[in-house]
């Protein structure tokens, strides 16, 4: 299956890197390349038929292509067109692509090759071209806007996913539709946003939700959650310039929110029926948002958030922490000085390495681009160094294509006498092991001898999954939906709980430790 995440999806505009206005240019086009936008789908029925929206435009004397589709968003990278044929190289999802499409007077019928997106497809010539940023996100409405696009949100959600009242009763969430329809005129954006988000959380699932628009004014930097119950604590692990003094110190209240309030209410933002570790572990990351903490009345401005907050010494200070504009990168400063061995080639999706000393092989299984070569790569230091133990580390993994995952990692390594034994094949995952990622680590842990160490996941491996997206009319904002129920546990509870149960400490984090690799790697080898 497809699918990344939770972390949200940004516009295939932005990602474009270009607001030209679209037709301005047209003279600059190539001879006999058709703009216009141009609608229709790809052959199938169901999850396999995806809706296409086809911007075809000139801008700064380049011929651009733009997707918006119900699988993704995505645009080309290369564009030709001659004599009523175009030719599109694409960026679809990091993945490539390609579409060759053959103009016959106002259709457009050819091959679309873009990960889910892939078809034959047929579109009709809608009108003229867009404005490249046209269906940008965003939420700067008029109230009418808003009313509009909740009620295409309340029709739109129930008919597209599998099975929108599996947990949440339709009842409930037609009351809740017609009491925020109602409220709509009290509310600021961030509010409605949030009113929104939360009934599309109240769904149940963790692959259905609203994605967030550009401008959502992240805070630089990165809180986690130490400890359950009463006694948990909120810490800020990682900040950007001018904010490294805040590290390591407890959450005691944002803005005049006291922190276990705050947190309260964030929860009410993550999916309802999946369990508790994702819940928690996308709240946290919430926190550091500040058109969310505006949203849920935290905060009184979404652009900055004042803190309180308390060190290891008992001293009480505050700080007034701003959101970065849209586009603007920090990179922010861990607590721990130094890198441990998960955190090297941050950038590589699959990534091994020989540890002679402890007579292993490392893999980092972050993502599934190229996961071919990743294979490969992973075999031949195998043959090279004939490990002890194979460890692979899916804990940053968010999700792909978990039948990628399953050809090019699970089956390979199943069919390995010498690696697939108890205590030679170790998997490690996390709270946020997601979709994709989930799915394989259930595989590896009914199908091989893999040991899974670390902290129980929280997306279930019965549920809904497989999302697909909409637009709201006015804000663009894109809605995804559940489209299939994936069953990967046929017996025992519904969750993947790992053989070692490990959780770091604050301690741990404090000292620069990864106490789940460092078990493993202190097994003997067998």
């Amino acid at each position: 299956m497809t699918g990344k995440t939770w972390l949200k999806l940004a516009g295939a505009c932005a990602a474009l890197g270009v607001a030209a206005v679209a037709g301005q240019a047209a003279a600059d086009c190539p001879a006999d390349a058709p703009t216009g936008v141009f609608k229709g789908a790809t052959a199938g029925t169901g999850p396999e038929r995806t809706e296409v929206t086809l911007n075809l435009a000139c801008a700064d004397g380049r011929y651009v292509a733009q997707f918006f589709t119900s699988a993704a968003d995505f645009g080309s990278t290369e564009a030709t067109a001659a004599s009523g044929h175009i030719s599109l190289k694409l960026d679809a999802r990091a993945r490539g692509g390609t579409a060759d499409l053959t103009l016959a007077g106002d259709t457009l019928t050819g091959r679309l090759a873009a990960g889910a997106a892939s078809g034959t497809v047929s579109l009709l010539r809608a009108g003229p071209p867009l404005a490249l940023d046209a269906l940008k996100p965003t939420i700067a409405l008029t109230k009418a806007q808003w009313h509009e696009d909740l009620a295409a949100f309340a029709t739109e959600l129930p008919r597209r996913h599998a099975n929108a009242f599996f947990y949440l009763p339709k009842a409930r969430f037609q009351a809740e539709i017609a009491a925020l329809d109602k409220r709509l005129g009290r509310l600021n954006d961030d509010q409605i946003f949030v009113a929104i988000e939360h009934l599309t959380n109240a769904i149940g699932d963790g692959h259905t939700y609203l994605t967030l628009p550009a401008d959502r004014r992240t805070l630089p930097i990165r809180i986690a959650r130490f400890g359950t119950g009463p006694k948990a604590e909120l810490r800020i692990v990682a900040a950007g310039p001018g904010y490294e003094h805040a590290l390591g110190a407890r959450i005691v209240r944002i803005g005049a929110t006291p922190v276990a309030e705050a947190w309260r209410r964030m929860l009410t933002l993550t999916p309802q029926q999946e369990l508790p570790a994702l819940q928690e572990g996308r709240a946290a990351d919430y926190l550091a948002i500040g058109l969310l903490l505006h949203g849920l009345g935290v905060i009184p401005d979404r652009n900055h958030a004042l803190f309180t907050l308390r060190d290891d010494a008992g001293r009480v200070f505050k700080l007034d922490i701003q959101g970065r504009a849209p586009g603007a990168a920090a990179e922010l400063k861990p607590m721990a000085t130094g890198k441990g061995l998960a955190q090297e080639n941050p950038g590589a999706a699959f990534w091994c390495r020989e540890l002679a000393e402890q007579h292993a092989v490392y893999c980092g299984f972050r993502a599934y681009e190229n996961l071919g070569r990743g294979r490969n790569e992973m075999l031949a230091l195998i043959e090279k160094s004939h490990p002890g133990k194979l460890i692979v580390d899916m804990r940053d993994n968010g999700g792909g294509d978990n039948t990628l995952g399953y050809a090019f990692v699970i089956k390979p390594l199943e069919a390995m006498a010498d690696i697939n034994r108890k205590g030679r094949l170790y998997v490690l995952v996390g709270a946020l092991t997601f979709s994709a990622a989930m799915n394989n680590a259930a595989q590896f842990q009914d199908e091989t001898q893999a040991i899974l160490v670390g902290q129980q996941i929280g997306e279930k491996p019965n549920s809904y999954q497989e999302p697909r997206q909409f637009r709201l009319p006015n804000s663009h904002l894109i809605v995804r939906a559940s489209s299939l129920y994936y069953k990967f546990r046929e017996h025992g509870p519904n969750a993947v709980t790992p053989d070692k149960t490990i959780v770091p400490t604050w301690e741990d984090v404090k000292a620069g430790r990864d106490p789940v690799l460092d078990w493993v790697l202190a097994q003997p080898a067998t």
